[in-house]
């Protein structure tokens, strides 16, 4: 099972170069050294910012604690602070058919993710909603497929984050255009969930690429 530690932050104007060459040579070996695998870095083309994210898998909430409390990590993410603003970081818990699996790097995807807090009491109404409705509608879209859906343990912007993914950014349109996606989201909004917003988020390069955000 992965836990995902995520940061988000915008890159300080003429500082791109800098920090192109702190991410590859600096930040993401000693991440990856650390324990925290690099595993995506995505642009955020609709929705709020900040736009750069980077995602990072641990293999337990344990070792991501031992991490992000060492000192190592904690001079590695000043060097960070120095070529980035608005920085958010947040650790995620699997929920649903990927909890038994690794998170792994993909390439050339778009994400739509739901960010949203569950209603009071609806925990268990919510998750027969899930099961029973949601995931049979949405595997009957064959161009998405649902990445999985985490809990928000630490940090971040909501309780929940529902992650969908498809190979083309035409897809999304299509996505929001479809009548099962518009009708099951509209009664998940409706009955179930608060707070709700959204993002379209297009994949950059790999973390052990040298161009990682290199937009």
């Amino acid at each position: 099972m992965s836990i995902l530690f995520t940061q988000n932050f915008d890159i300080i104007q003429e500082k791109e170069e800098e920090y192109g060459e702190f991410i590859a040579q600096t930040y993401v070996p000693q991440m990856n050294a650390m324990g925290l695998a690099s595993v995506g870095g995505y642009y955020v083309e609709i929705g709020f910012g900040p736009r750069v994210i980077g995602v990072h898998a641990s293999r337990s909430l344990d070792e991501l604690s031992r991490v992000l409390t060492s000192k190592e990590y904690k001079e590695l993410a000043l060097g960070l602070k120095s070529f980035v603003y608005n920085y958010r970081n947040a650790a995620m818990e699997p929920l649903g058919k990927i909890k038994q699996e690794e998170y792994t790097i993909q390439k050339n995807v778009w994400k739509l993710n739901q960010y949203y807090d569950l209603r009071p009491g609806m925990k268990e109404a919510y998750k027969d909603f899930i099961i029973n409705e949601h995931l049979p509608a949405m595997s009957r879209i064959d161009y998405v497929e649902v990445t999985g859906g985490w809990n928000v343990i630490l940090g971040g912007v909501s309780e929940i984050i529902a992650e969908f993914t498809v190979k083309d950014p035409i897809d999304i349109g299509r996505l929001m255009n479809n009548e099962d996606f518009r009708t099951i989201t509209l009664k998940l909004r409706n009955r179930y969930i608060r707070n709700y917003a959204s993002r379209v988020l297009r994949c950059t390069e790999r973390f052990d690429e040298p161009r990682w955000f290199r937009l």
